[in-house]
């Protein structure tokens, strides 16, 4: 590890003494920034498995409803229904902020659209058929907010254990032995005065 260039001086001490406390206290911030972010990280990460598992299930549901629908009508006659439905989907982007992180978050509520075809050019299926694939829809929402949240903590706490690292093996290993090379250096020259003292002190008597 190679020293700060900095003369062994009592000054010096002082100044690197001090930027080895700033640089400690820096360290024990980051630690516990990295923790947290650690921690929020993996709750992300076990809320994005279970929305994934849950969005797949209701993708499946909606498609097994879809062939259904299909089987019971046409596609021809689905793609005519389809174009007669008259329900309004909106998405709402918040967010909130973990350790200077912005977190965001997507509510897309799931709306209930109610009967819209008539029983004449449709049956229940088509009904089922939008249900489902409208609770696919705030699902997908769901899982949005989630991974884009996993994909933001997820770089920040490189970034965060990439500081670390080098405050830990970089900044404040140089500091110390700095600071323990100019203390040795300053003891050493108290030592070689005090012995110059006393030959002085000796020939003065002789």
């Amino acid at each position: 590890m190679t020293r700060l260039n900095v003369p062994p001086t009592k000054s010096s001490a002082l100044s690197v003494s001090k930027q080895l406390d700033f640089a400690q206290e820096g360290f024990e911030l980051l630690e516990q920034k990295r923790q947290i972010l650690v921690l929020e990280l993996m709750g992300h990460l076990d809320k994005a498995r279970r929305v994934q598992r849950l969005t797949d299930e209701a993708l499946a549901e909606a498609f097994e409803a879809l062939r259904e629908a299909e089987l019971s009508s046409s596609s021809v006659m689905l793609e005519k229904e389809a174009l007669a439905v008259n329900v309004e989907h909106g998405v709402t982007l918040t967010g909130r902020r973990v350790m200077g992180i912005e977190i965001p978050e997507v509510i897309a509520p799931e709306v209930k659209p109610g009967v819209q075809f008539g029983l004449t050019i449709s049956n229940s299926t088509s009904d089922e058929v939008m249900q489902k694939f409208n609770k696919v829809l705030k699902l997908v929402g769901d899982l949005a907010e989630v991974e884009s949240a996993v994909f933001r903590l997820a770089i920040e706490v490189r970034k965060t254990q990439r500081r670390v690292n080098a405050l830990e093996k970089i900044f404040l290993p140089q500091y110390r032995e700095t600071l323990e090379y100019i203390t040795d250096t300053l003891e050493e020259r108290d030592r070689e005065d005090m012995i110059i003292m006393k030959m002085i002190k000796q020939r003065r008597e002789e």
